[in-house]
């Protein structure tokens, strides 16, 4: 009786009152570890989604505020060269030129601008 014959049921439920626990108890680690692995997973790509959204909000709000300040220095320029523009005085060729471009620049950032906020 002592070979290694075959398994009396008396064997089994001996075999199985050892290591059923210990294999229970492992299952329930294994369980657990996956569930906390998952959750940690999870969190932290929550955080990084987080971060980039506040990242891309703050570089939002920095692109309003450099067109906002674009936008009102091209205001600015116009009507400074509207008003010489109206003025009677003798320009010259040149600085009529340079009022032109000031106009372009100024319909250009608006157009700009308002593709920007669509």
């Amino acid at each position: 009786m002592g070979g290694g014959g075959v398994m009396f049921p008396g064997d089994f439920y001996r075999v199985a009152l050892w290591w059923g626990p210990g294999a229970l108890l492992l299952v329930i680690l294994a369980y657990g570890s996956l569930r906390l692995g998952r959750l940690w997973i999870e969190e932290s790509m929550t955080a990084k989604r987080r971060q980039m959204e506040a990242l891309l909000d703050m570089l939002r709000q920095y692109v309003e505020q450099f067109v906002g300040a674009q936008k009102s220095q091209a205001e600015a320029l116009a009507r400074l060269a509207a008003g010489v523009e109206r003025s009677d005085s003798r320009e010259s060729l040149e600085h009529q030129q340079i009022l032109i471009a000031l106009k372009a620049m100024h319909e250009d950032i608006e157009r700009r601008s308002h593709q920007a906020m669509e």
